[in-house]
């Protein structure tokens, strides 16, 4: 299985040794036996170009690296100076022999996320792109994945029926209530709601919000779930239609759930393959009672207002094993690299997101990265997106195993219970959603 890698932002900064020294090794052994010869040595090359990234911003360096073998210079150059010392040191070297979109001294192959055909099976170099993504940003695209258009569509259109409902009537689900599946508005965000829907039994969770709405005495509108307009209707007329309505959309949030948890499940066994041979059999029960949840997400800009973006949620990590992310066209999606820079993750048709959670960086002892990430509002229309969280089952102890660990090393995080992670990072300041700016190493980490 390849990975595709895209085009994004610029980058710079220096060029860093992230993998094995082994794919370094072997390219240059190849390369020895081989009299330089390229041509017989294109998986080591293949396996070297996947192994480093400049600054923040996984790049492609393979036609970097030919360059220097074409002007003789010593690989050691480019394992230890900064590309612009490169080209520095070795001022001989053709620019124009690089790809156009390349070319840039500060910002060589300018990359944002590979993307990974889940259908296919993962082979010796897929696996190390996508251990690259969870390391360096814990972020990466997904396609082939089993959601059709037609089912977020249906899945959207009912969504946006919901957030439009006046807010006494969302209220009904609200942090108040029995159920607490919707969160409005000036709790998370100003600009942001939200409704979540609990497995195993989706179906059974969506009803409950549905009984909670369906509780309100004074619903006279509703709009038909395949039409375009709303008209009044005595409230028995309009209570039978909003409750076909919202039990079909039971329906559709079910069949959404199934296939994501479905995905959760095979995303997370090649993940956790990239940590060591076997280990996504070795550690099969660790994950056997995850679950998993879904969050439907609105942001609603300000009408009136100069700035040019607004952040419609921010700054935080996801406390979660993974999260799969479906958004629409609109945009606003951002990664914080290492470095402490924002990237954004614009959308591309037919590809989820998939992001690493706190609570797997703690079970891989921080292998793996949970990156902090937020929302920003550029355009004055609603962003609509759906993140499924699959976690660890409540009484779960997390405790990185011994041989992720490894030998000679500490662990970076103490044991802790999953439910008690997630109490630490609520926030008991009436009208705020959750701690900012806190995460699983303030809660567990030794190093803290």
């Amino acid at each position: 299985m390849e990975a595709n890698w895209e085009s994004n932002a610029k980058g710079s900064s220096g060029v860093r040794k992230i993998l094995s020294p082994c794919d370094v090794e072997a390219l240059k052994k190849c390369l020895e036996e081989n009299k330089g010869d390229q041509k017989k040595c294109q998986s080591q090359i293949e396996a070297f170009r996947v192994s480093f990234y400049a600054g923040n911003w996984l790049i492609n360096i393979a036609d970097i690296f030919l360059l220097l073998l074409e002007n003789a210079a010593p690989i050691e150059d480019l394992l230890n100076l900064k590309v612009q010392e490169i080209f520095g040191r070795h001022s001989s070297l053709d620019r124009s022999k690089l790809p156009a979109e390349e070319s840039k001294l500060k910002g060589l192959s300018i990359t944002e996320l590979p993307v990974f055909d889940i259908v296919q099976p993962f082979n010796s170099s897929s696996l190390s792109s996508l251990s690259l993504a969870c390391r360096e940003w814990g972020f990466f695209r997904i396609t082939n994945h089993g959601l059709s258009k037609e089912l977020c569509r249906k899945l959207q259109s009912f969504s946006s029926q919901i957030f439009d409902l006046p807010p006494e009537v969302k209220i009904k689900a609200g942090p108040l209530s029995d159920v607490k599946t919707y969160t409005p508005h000036f709790i998370a965000s100003p600009y942001y709601e939200s409704l979540r829907v609990s497995g195993p039994d989706f179906f059974a969770s969506a009803q409950s919000s549905s009984k909670a709405l369906l509780n309100h005495s004074n619903c006279t509108t509703f709009l038909f779930y395949s039409s375009s307009f709303s008209f009044p209707l005595s409230h028995g007329h309009a209570y039978a239609i909003l409750s076909l309505q919202l039990s079909f959309a039971s329906e559709i949030l079910e069949d959404y759930a199934s296939i994501v948890t479905h995905l959760a499940k095979v995303i997370l066994e090649v993940v956790i393959k990239c940590l060591g041979p076997d280990f996504e059999t070795k550690f099969e029960s660790e994950f056997k009672n995850c679950h998993g949840y879904l969050r439907i997400n609105n942001y609603s800009p300000p009408e009136c207002t100069e700035e040019q973006e607004i952040e419609g949620l921010g700054m935080h990590t996801d406390m979660s094993c993974i999260t799969i992310v479906y958004q629409d066209d609109i945009g606003g999606l951002q990664v914080r690299s290492k470095g402490g820079q924002w990237m954004d993750i614009n959308p591309h048709e037919n590809t989820l997101i998939v992001n690493i959670g706190d609570l797997m960086q703690a079970w891989s002892n921080g292998e793996f990265r949970s990156s902090e990430h937020r929302v920003l509002l550029r355009k004055k229309v609603n962003r609509f997106s759906v993140a499924f969280f699959w976690c660890f089952e409540d009484d779960k102890v997390i405790c990185a195993p011994k041989e992720v660990v490894g030998e000679g090393n500490f662990r970076l995080y103490k044991p802790f219970v999953c439910a008690d992670y997630v109490k630490f990072r609520e926030n008991n300041e009436e009208g705020k959603f959750e701690k900012v700016g806190f995460t699983v190493k303030h809660f567990a980490g030794t190093e803290m």
